[in-house]
């Protein structure tokens, strides 16, 4: 069983859009269900392919929104998937959460 991090837990609590633009490269953010983070980073192998990281969104052309091992949101292709190939979105949840805008 994955553990969810609170600020996620958080975040689909709020009520807040789970469908959004984002003000950053790739500019489309759509959270998976809480109920489906096992399976989807099950499906996509992120703990073989990234272990450590935690998927939970999808930008909607082919890449995936990840926790890091370290707490910084990133983005993963899911084909290619490796750690060296993160690019950033911000250093904290409370900075990606900044960067998320109207709801779709």
């Amino acid at each position: 069983m994955i553990s969810i991090p609170h600020e996620l837990i958080s975040y689909h609590s709020s009520g807040k859009p789970l469908v959004c633009k984002l003000a950053a490269t790739p500019f489309f953010c759509e959270f998976w269900p809480l109920a489906e983070l096992e399976i989807c980073n099950d499906d996509y192998q992120v703990h073989t392919e990234a272990p450590g990281y935690l998927g939970f969104a999808t930008s909607g052309g082919g890449e995936m929104f990840a926790f890091s091992p370290f707490g910084a949101i990133v983005c993963l292709p899911f084909i290619g998937m490796e750690p060296a190939v993160a690019l950033s979105i911000a250093p904290t949840w409370q900075q990606f959460e900044i960067l998320l805008q109207n709801a779709l």
